[in-house]
């Protein structure tokens, strides 16, 4: 009992070259994470209030910004941190909603792309004034455009130092796999009926 007090009490300090206390830097910390929470929300609501999901408006910003209005597969489901197979089932809803279409790679067949439809582009570009004119009354509207812009620059610091960069010689994180695993079980003939 006494080796784990010390241990937690050890952890307990109050940061000197900052003059935070660990209380302070987490309820600072929480507070920058609800407020980006509780905007973001508020600003999707009226998306969402025009007929386009959340996940869908991401979708669209992401690749009404990418050249050719196209990204791998793969890229977009790490963007939206999300599995590959989640990220099959919404492309699939919007692909139906013919916001979307995918498109194999020229050079590596292994890598899928998914394209903004002439449908989609005219989607993303409404959904982005929605998004503008949110950002305006919920963000600029509260605080200045120089906070704001302090605010970016120590988000992007902490982006950059903890981004996960690509190490050479590793899978390219834009291949899906299509390769069977191995270690899964065998289903292949399940509920068939032998003759």
């Amino acid at each position: 009992m006494e080796t784990a007090s010390l241990t937690v009490s050890s952890l307990v300090h109050v940061n000197e070259s900052a003059g935070t206390s660990d209380d302070e830097l987490i309820a600072s910390w929480d507070l920058i994470l609800r407020g980006v929470a509780t905007t973001h929300r508020r600003i999707v609501a009226k998306l969402e209030h025009d007929g386009v999901p959340a996940q869908w408006f991401e979708v669209l910003r992401l690749l009404l910004a990418a050249d050719e209005h196209r990204m791998p597969m793969s890229a977009l489901a790490r963007e939206l941190t999300m599995t590959a197979g989640g990220f099959t089932k919404l492309a699939d809803r919007m692909a139906r909603e013919q916001l979307i279409d995918r498109r194999s790679s020229e050079g590596d067949r292994r890598v899928v792309y998914a394209a903004l439809t002439p449908k989609g582009m005219r989607q993303a570009k409404t959904s982005i004034a929605l998004y503008q004119a949110g950002l305006r009354e919920h963000v600029l509207d509260v605080v200045s455009a120089e906070h704001l812009a302090e605010m970016a620059a120590a988000m992007r610091l902490l982006r950059d130092v903890h981004a996960e960069p690509h190490i050479p010689g590793t899978a390219d994180p834009d291949v899906v796999r299509t390769e069977r695993d191995p270690a899964l079980p065998e289903r292949r003939g399940r509920g068939r009926r032998s003759r």
